[in-house]
């Protein structure tokens, strides 16, 4: 027990401090997650209001497969980034095999499907009337759809912020593409699995924390704005 409890202190003494190491892994944790939540909600937010509003033709194709797509392991995912970029792969040329964009394009994969799914489940919730309102009143389909996800805010929040704990606490794309390098695409998830190898507890623990601490911050959110929803 107290090896546990060393471990605990120790951890927050460093996290307390400024690690320089365990800082630059928070900032190559966040800044990657940021960027691929962003560009996941660009693509995935619109596709799955579009199936869950309109159904169009393959539409249970597309489910099917959003739905495989988030249940995929995130190692797999990592293979098919790393098969792409490496030199042999139709990608080779770029060179972007372990860095940052290789993390990011394998996390924009990993929240796709996961964004998409829970977008398709929000609207397809609701109440046909409404679609069939916008459009009676003369509104395209896209601008009916974009007024719709005015009205669902809170919702969509919640589900940028799930994908955001995905993506931040993901560990199969980090390390097979990343390539897990000191101060330069080492994440919080990647430092874990380093120093628990290593013997290194409190070394370990120290990410744990702040990965701990953004997912209570994460639920938080979501609670509250479950609030807001039900107001």
């Amino acid at each position: 027990m107290n090896y546990i409890t060393g471990g605990v202190v120790e951890a927050a003494r460093l996290v307390v401090t400024g690690d320089p190491e365990v800082l630059h892994a928070t900032w190559v944790s966040l800044s990657c997650t940021l960027a691929s939540v962003s560009l996941a909600s660009a693509i995935a937010i619109p596709w799955g209001a579009w199936l869950g509003l309109f159904r169009p033709r393959g539409y249970r194709a597309q489910v099917f497969l959003l739905r495989l797509g988030m249940s995929m392991p995130t190692v797999l995912v990592g293979l098919l980034v790393f098969g792409l970029l490496s030199r042999q792969g139709p990608l080779g040329g770029l060179d972007l095999l372990y860095t940052r964009t290789a993390i990011v394009t394998g996390e924009v994969l990993l929240a796709i499907p996961l964004m998409a799914s829970l977008a398709h489940g929000l609207l397809a919730g609701l109440d046909r009337q409404v679609v069939e309102t916008a459009l009676t009143l003369g509104a395209s389909r896209p601008a009916a759809m974009v007024r719709i996800l005015g009205e669902v805010r809170p919702g969509l929040v919640s589900i940028v912020l799930a994908s955001f704990g995905r993506c931040f606490t993901e560990l199969g794309v980090a390390v097979t593409v990343g390539g897990n390098i000191r101060l330069y695409t080492r994440t919080l998830a990647s430092t874990i699995q380093l120093e628990l190898g290593r013997g290194e507890l409190a070394r370990a623990l120290a990410p744990g924390l702040i990965l701990l601490a953004a997912a209570a911050g994460a639920a938080v959110a979501v609670q509250l704005l479950s609030r807001e929803d039900r107001r």
